[in-house]
């Protein structure tokens, strides 16, 4: 009788538990189908606050069997759920390249085909150079990688479930996969699938570091870096699933394939990486050495075993290339200017405003300060892993648009984000540690935060920003703060570029952001060959310029050169041989005399003004040419304090070799 009263407080312990877990399991299948249908639960339709109550229920109960178990997991399961909302709520859907990736998903799963004229003309994009049909076949190009659209045909597959649940509920939706729901399901399956990322990151970090430092780089390289953009914003794109199979054939790799079973697996996760993303394939090189190995051991199965598998899930590639363009490689597909190999973008890519790998992602910087660390406490791993940093940095930099488009941060470093991974948890290793040793260097550095604040606050006062006696904004008063910084040191994350452009130039370090990444003739986006000195010129002027001046012949405004010499930055791509037109005229009341022009600290060519305002040209070959360029007007008698040239705008043509 005693047992049986003790074992009933146990008993309803156990069921109350699993009710518990049944309602989690069920609260998440509802927030599913509510992101999948765009706001329809498992008992219809479901407002803003009835989300937000699910939510939170949500983490409640998963914070409590968190704590329970003590399994990491469901802090994983917790981000998940913060991140729906964001989702749900701020998700863009389709946009850019997921246009194109989306047709041939919806190729696939509905029409059976890869004939992709009639989603490009559904999507509003079969005017776009990149649809137009190929001469050989007649079908609509598409030059991107397929593996990320064939891995969202199950989930457009799953949106009928989705179309059809709103139309249960009164919602007019169309079973075309087009439809608001398909979208939203493929967008889910996108985070899911960076999710599960996040997980294998995890699990491969934790090789090396405490449970703590890789939830704690985890979190930082899925929510601090673009991949949180690619997760949650704008989620029906390729960086999701990139991100979790290099995690997953890294994690692989490190673990060392023991049997041919481990090298099927891992030539399939090397042949879907490189199926999303071409140049993933270079990881392939990782496994040179256990290949060499077994070559001189005349051990040849393993490696016929990893490329069989390597090549079955990079067939695809091949066959729609064959389909689309009847022929089974195709090269660089949008055309060999694409790569630059051998004039490189390095800087700009990583210090550019123009997306900008460390400009945007500012965490990444500390990562490649730790990953040295990590090389030397762990030189088989890390050396190889490194050395693959390097050569997908350069090829990222090779490319033309090394900006990306239309991108969050530099994104097309989504496949190095593992490898970047080791050296931020080894930089927190290695912060958590000094924290422990030197506690009171804290609270020293949050003292001196607060100091500093307190001195940018004084500064506003002195310059009259702060009025003396009123109220104040101290929005206001933060942004003139931020000002001040930025005047004095510069954008901390386009360091050091921003000073050596800086000292080069004797200019604004601030300038560096918004001139480099523009170009007068690029492919992708440009000035369209001119420079027009008005009030969108900051980013081109130079010193030796007066402040905009009006000219009676002409609508807009002028600048008039005061010397002694009279700077313009001229942005370009490439070296070549340009023709330059300057619109200008003697200021009003001087009299015109010779000018000079000046390039790069090179004297190339000159001209007479008259008093009128007209175009004087001058052809500069190509090798006086640079990424940024300096060019200068000099009067060839020197002035002081009289302006001695009224300036319009400068014109640029390519002059064919």
């Amino acid at each position: 009788m005693t047992i049986e009263a003790d074992e009933m407080p146990l008993a309803s312990s156990r069921a109350l538990r699993r009710g518990m877990r049944i309602t989690l399991y069920v609260l998440l299948v509802d927030l599913a189908l509510v992101v999948m249908t765009g706001g329809v639960s498992l008992i219809g339709p479901v407002s803003t606050i009835g989300f937000a109550a699910r939510s939170f229920l949500a983490l409640g109960l998963v914070a409590f069997e968190g704590f329970r178990r003590n399994e990491r997991f469901y802090a994983y399961l917790a981000l998940l759920l913060l991140l729906l909302p964001i989702l749900h709520f701020r998700g863009f859907r389709l946009r850019g390249d997921g246009l194109w990736y989306y047709s041939y998903a919806h190729s696939v799963a509905l029409d059976g085909d890869i004939d992709l004229l009639n989603q490009y003309r559904r999507l509003g994009i079969d005017h776009q150079s990149g649809s137009q049909p190929v001469r050989e076949t007649g079908r609509g190009r598409f030059a991107f990688p397929v593996g990320a659209p064939l891995s969202w045909v199950p989930f457009i597959w799953l949106g009928h479930v989705s179309a059809w649940w709103s139309n249960v509920h009164g919602i007019d939706t169309a079973y075309d996969g087009f439809s608001d729901p398909y979208l939203h399901t493929v967008a889910l399956g996108n985070l899911i699938l960076g999710w599960l990322g996040l997980l294998v990151l995890d699990r491969f970090l934790r090789h090396w570091f405490e449970p703590a430092v890789a939830f704690l780089t985890t979190v930082g390289i899925g929510l601090g870096s673009f991949l949180g953009w690619y997760l949650t914003y704008h989620s029906i794109y390729t960086h999701a699933l990139t991100f979790l199979l290099v995690a997953l054939f890294l994690m692989l790799w490190n673990a060392g394939p023991k049997s041919l079973r481990d090298f099927a697996v891992m030539g399939l996760v090397l042949g879907a990486a490189g199926c999303v993303r071409w140049q993933n394939g270079v990881f392939g090189l990782l496994l040179a050495p256990i290949f060499l190995a077994q070559l001189s051991r005349r051990k040849l199965l393993p490696g016929i075993v990893f490329g069989a598998a390597a090549i079955a899930t990079l067939l695809p590639q091949f066959v729609s290339w064959k389909i689309i363009f009847d022929k089974f490689y195709i090269g660089v597909p949008l055309g060999p200017d694409f790569m630059r190999w051998g004039d490189p973008f390095l800087t700009e890519t990583l210090f550019s405003s123009r997306h900008g790998l460390f400009s945007w992602s500012p965490l990444l910087l500390l990562a490649v300060f730790g990953l040295p660390g990590f090389v030397r406490r762990h030189p088989r791993t890390g050396l190889p892993l490194a050395a693959l940093l390097l050569l997908l940095t350069y090829v990222n930099s090779s490319v033309s648009d090394w900006w990306a488009g239309g991108s969050f941060g530099s994104r097309r470093f989504d496949s190095v984000l593992p490898i970047l991974a080791l050296g931020l948890a080894t930089s927190l290793d290695v912060a958590i540690d000094l924290v422990k040793r030197y506690p009171r260097a804290v609270v020293a550095t949050m003292i001196a935060l607060v100091v500093a604040g307190n001195g940018l606050l004084m500064e506003q006062y002195r310059k009259g920003r702060v009025p003396p006696d009123g109220t104040i904004s101290w929005e206001a008063a933060v942004e003139d703060g931020l000002e001040d910084i930025f005047d004095g040191v510069g954008y901390p994350f386009s360091f050091p570029m921003n000073w050596i452009f800086a000292a080069r130039y004797d200019r604004p370090k601030t300038q560096y952001d918004i001139l480099v990444g523009k170009y007068l003739f690029h492919s992708m986006l440009n000035l369209g060959g001119v420079i027009d000195l008005g009030p969108s010129d900051p980013a081109f002027i130079g010193n030796g310029w007066s402040g905009l001046k009006d000219w009676e012949e002409l609508e807009r405004e002028v600048r008039h050169a005061e010397g002694p010499r009279s700077g313009i930055f001229v942005p370009t791509d490439r070296a070549e041989t340009l023709r330059i037109y300057i619109e200008c005229s003697a200021p009003p009341g001087v009299e015109p005399a010779p000018v000079e022009v000046w390039l790069n600290g090179a004297r190339v060519g000159g001209f007479f003004p008259s008093a009128r305002m007209e175009e004087h040209a001058l052809t500069v070959d190509a090798g006086y040419w640079r990424r940024i360029n300096l060019l200068e007007l000099v009067p060839a008698i020197p002035v002081e304090g009289t302006p001695f040239l009224a300036v319009d705008k400068l014109r640029f043509e390519r002059v064919a070799p």
